[in-house]
Order: structure tokens, then sequence, then C-alpha cells
């Protein structure tokens, strides 16, 4: 897993780009229940951002993740809320559980998140909570568009005789 860094070391723009990267196991979990909420607690950036994504693929308590990254997705800096919506996404995809009334409020949230990071994280997802979930959340904006599309084509066909 890569996370977002601000300390680029080269100056290449690839290198830039990927000095910005950094490897971070998270198919192992060292965290116990109580080192999380001690970690919230104390503020502890760097165990903060690996939390929720530890926690989507090894803990075995959906409710608990779930509301670790509820929690976190109103977190000041932008790397952990941004993560906290992969907790869900990943939670989706490993337990395939998740309350649609509370974490759809805080998707649509992160979409208008100040962060452009924290967006970009929030709609992917969405979109991985939608297919593993088989939920619809966000989609009613694009079927509007799409049916005033829809509408707009078949007037012009009508008025053309078709």
């Amino acid at each position: 897993m890569y996370f977002k860094t601000s300390k680029p070391i080269g100056s290449l723009a690839i290198t830039g780009i990927m000095s910005k990267l950094k490897y971070q196991d998270v198919h192992t979990n060292e965290f116990s229940d109580p080192d999380v909420w001690e970690a919230i607690k104390q503020d502890d950036l760097e165990a903060l951002k690996l939390i929720p994504i530890k926690l989507g693929f090894n803990h075995e308590n959906w409710r608990f993740v779930q509301d670790v990254s509820l929690k976190l997705s109103e977190h000041s800096d932008e790397n952990v809320r941004a993560n906290s919506f992969r907790g869900f996404a990943y939670t989706a995809m490993n337990l395939n559980k998740l309350e649609k009334n509370i974490v759809k409020p805080v998707l649509l949230r992160g979409l208008k998140d100040e962060s452009d990071w924290v967006r970009t994280c929030a709609q992917d997802a969405m979109d991985d909570i939608n297919h593993y979930m088989d939920w619809k959340i966000g989609s009613a904006k694009a079927n509007k568009e799409r049916e005033k599309r829809y509408y707009e084509r078949r007037s012009k066909d009508c008025e053309q005789g078709f």
C-alpha cells in the first residue's frame, strides 16, 4: 500500500512522484482495539494513517472498523480522512457488511471535502462499496444527467420525424 507524503526526494518528474510513495504493510494488524482508541486519543498521526486500512483488511468486527473509520473521517489531517474512506471500502470488500444509513452520509460528505486527495479517496471508496455491497450511492446525479441527454435526443428525433 502506498501513501502520499510531503517530502519529495528527486528532481525528475517521475522521481518526484515516486518519492511521495511509501510502502506500508497493511495485511498484518498489530493494533489491538484498545491500541486503536489510544492512538485516536493521543492523535498519533502515523498510526491513524494506517489504522483504518489495517482494520479493514484484518479485523473480524465490521462494526468496530466502521466506527473507527467514521471517527477518523472527521480528522483534521487529510491523509487520515482519506484513509478512513479506504477503511470503509476494505470492510465492504473483506467482510461485506456496513450500515448504509451511517456510511452513505459520510461518503457524500467526503465528496465535498476541501482536499482533492480526500475527495478522490471518497469517490474510490464509494465505487468499491457500491460494487461489493450492491449499493447505488451517488448514482442519482449521473442518472439525472443520462435522462436529460436521453430526453434531449428524443425531442430532437421527434422534431425531425424519426
